[in-house]
């Protein structure tokens, strides 16, 4: 286990001393106290995945952002009225097919690319996420 100080630890993540030392606070981040002096430090493999977590969390509300826009293409091209569950779906007889498999396409593509981005996050153990973005 190779032990970091705060300084390598914030300068991993990206943020400031004062922002690790909040969120150890808040019992986002783990350390421990080493030494006589009982010295607050970090081990280097757990704040690597910290910030490859704090990365795909970043990643993952980035890319719901361009979710509203695929939809309102979809339903733009593709349906009559907006969706009821338990009623059947209409489809504009004038819709321009081409568009309207190019814009379920990219709901598609989204919808992948989303389940990648979570199962990657979700690959890292439950607790510490949870301790993490809560």
């Amino acid at each position: 286990m190779s032990q970091i100080t705060a300084s390598e630890a914030s300068t991993i993540l990206k943020i400031s001393k004062r922002t690790l030392f909040r969120w150890e606070k808040e019992g986002k981040i783990r350390s421990v106290r080493d030494g006589i002096l009982k010295v607050r430090v970090y081990d280097k493999e757990y704040i690597e995945m910290v910030k490859k977590i704090l990365e795909l969390n970043n990643k993952e509300k980035e890319h719901l952002t361009k979710l509203p826009e695929i939809l309102d293409q979809v339903k733009k091209h593709c349906l009559e009225q907006d969706y009821i569950p338990g009623k059947p779906l209409k489809f504009l007889i004038e819709s321009d097919v081409e568009a309207a498999m190019k814009a379920f396409g990219a709901e598609e593509k989204w919808m992948d690319k989303h389940r990648q981005i979570l199962n990657e996050l979700f690959s890292f153990p439950r607790d510490i996420i949870r301790e993490l973005l809560s």
